[in-house]
């Protein structure tokens, strides 16, 4: 591995974060990136000094256009304000800025807004994700996967197109004409820009770890986190993308109807890239 992603919570506020940041350095990774919600890296000597440490790159999270809708999500005053200054600071040092921005019903109307104020900050790569009912999320209540991703879908039309764009989690029949854009877990595997699936459960292998990890050993470790948290209904069954689409979340699956799309000559697709490949090759990235 090259590349490593620092995540939390908020790894910047870690006591120890510039001792973590050399010795990703010493250790020889070449990428050392986190996710932040930019607060201790609007201060311009901070973020320089983790600069000077290692840090090359930041996935800010940023989920709404203005200050209400940001905040809204956060539940932090003055938040929108600072991720915005650690973004522009970011850019102006040369630190790679990438963007999360989870959709739930109090942004979702004002993506259009949203895609307007990322074409403005131009980050390598934007993760559109719908809300996740893990751990303590497990409690909030259900989402719409036709309102999300109508208003996704509302978006990426306006978001230039040299920026790379993911929607995670969301099942292919909400994503139709937009299929390239769908990330799964299966599609996760191939994702240069993010973390990869198998460092969740890397821990779990029953041999010990040693040296990089086989395709087939990616695709188990997403095959079972599927299994764990997706669910498909009996009607996807006949769905053309029933091999590469994840389904819901089994929180949903009771209440999400889902729309299954026949093929044209009956065969369902099994290429996990068949959508995404084409669209890599666009971007010029070379997954």
């Amino acid at each position: 591995m090259e590349e490593i992603d620092l995540s939390g919570g908020e790894s910047s506020i870690h006591q120890n974060w510039f001792e973590i940041l050399d010795y990703c350095r010493e250790i020889g990774f070449k990428n050392i990136s986190t996710l932040s919600n930019g607060a201790t890296f609007a201060n311009k000597d901070f973020l320089l000094k983790s600069k000077e440490h290692g840090l090359s790159e930041i996935l800010f999270s940023l989920h709404g256009h203005n200050e209400e809708s940001h905040e809204k999500i956060v539940g932090r005053k003055n938040s929108f304000q600072k991720i915005l200054q650690a973004i522009q600071w970011s850019q102006e040092l040369g630190i790679k800025v990438r963007l999360n921005c989870t959709v739930t019903s109090f942004n979702v109307g004002a993506l259009v807004d949203y895609a307007k104020l990322v074409n403005s900050i131009f980050p390598s790569q934007l993760n559109f994700l719908p809300l996740n009912y893990w751990d303590a999320a497990g409690d909030r209540p259900p989402e719409n996967y036709e309102t999300l991703s109508t208003g996704i879908k509302k978006a990426i039309d306006l978001l230039n197109s040299a920026i790379e764009i993911n929607v995670r989690y969301i099942p292919y029949c909400f994503m139709q004409g937009y299929e390239k854009y769908v990330v799964g877990t299966y599609q996760h595997i191939f994702d240069k820009g993010d973390w990869n699936i198998i460092g969740y459960d890397v821990d779990q292998w029953e041999r010990p770890y040693e040296g990089a990890p086989t395709i087939e050993e990616y695709f188990e470790s997403a095959r079972k986190k599927r299994l764990l948290t997706y669910h498909k209904n009996s009607d996807c069954f006949s769905c053309q993308f029933f091999n590469i689409c994840d389904g819901v979340e089994h929180k949903l699956v009771s209440l999400q109807t889902l729309y299954p799309v026949a093929a044209s000559d009956g065969k369902k697709i099994k290429d996990v890239l068949f959508f995404r490949r084409p669209y890599y090759q666009d971007l010029k990235n070379d997954c």
